[in-house]
């Protein structure tokens, strides 16, 4: 879960916090700063991202444009989500606020925390094709509707032939009092993936001459990244409505 969300300047002025659990952590802006520089001067590296006992920081920096997100989460959230997200956030921050500064009123950005989150399905699945050669298309769907797909595809064909699919497999399973949450159908040249992730379900293609423990490493990694997405994603809708 998110706790925290701060944008800051490269000079520790805080420009915008928002708070998810507990209360606000005090002089963070001037910690994060400090680390920065401590870090960056040691090494020469820009520090990314900070685990400690229960919670991980990320850290998102734009030096041209002297800006940093810092991301406050859950230890369990993992690494690749919170930079993913920090980095995503700073970008759409300085999309809406090109020249913020810290008199500005940018309360306007609240709404935006949530897309940002689900937006974020896109970039997980275009990594998993750009990254692993065993892999040639995924796709996240929503019952009658595709959240996203790596490459064009036949939208009603697929979503009918899927829906059929997962009603049998189903029936099956129900059978012996039980549900299913992966199969997989393979082919002489390739085979396909196909995992239920809270109330979606994750589909792969891969190709069967690739390594293919490292392929399900893979794919497994990103089904977690995607558990992630869509817990916190509903999660912060669930905030907003409480509020």
């Amino acid at each position: 879960m998110l706790r925290q969300l701060l944008l800051l300047s490269t000079s520790g002025i805080k420009l915008y916090s928002k708070v998810f659990i507990g209360d606000e952590t005090k002089q963070l802006s001037g910690l994060i700063t400090a680390m920065l520089d401590f870090c960056e001067k040691k090494t020469g590296l820009p520090m990314s991202y900070v685990e400690m006992s229960k919670i991980g920081v990320a850290i998102a920096k734009d030096s041209k444009r002297k800006l940093i997100c810092c991301l406050i989460i859950d230890k369990q959230d993992g690494r690749e989500f919170g930079r993913l997200i920090a980095q995503m956030m700073l970008e759409e921050f300085l999309r809406m606020y090109p020249n913020a500064r810290h008199t500005d009123d940018f309360t306007g950005f609240n709404t935006k925390i949530s897309e940002v989150i689900w937006g974020s399905i896109h970039p997980i699945l275009d990594s998993l094709i750009e990254q692993h050669r065993g892999v040639q298309l995924a796709l996240l769907t929503s019952g009658d509707s595709i959240k996203h797909a790596t490459h064009q595809i036949d939208k009603l064909g697929l979503l009918a032939n899927l829906q059929a699919l997962l009603r049998v497999a189903t029936n099956i399973m129900a059978s012996q009092n039980d549900q299913p949450l992966s199969m997989e159908i393979k082919g002489v040249k390739n085979r396909i993936i196909i995992s239920r992730i809270e109330r979606t379900t994750f589909i792969v293609a891969c190709r069967n001459s690739v390594d293919e423990r490292l392929t399900n490493l893979q794919v497994e990694a990103t089904a977690q990244l995607l558990k992630t997405v869509l817990v916190i994603g509903s999660n912060i809708q669930d905030v907003w409505k409480i509020r």
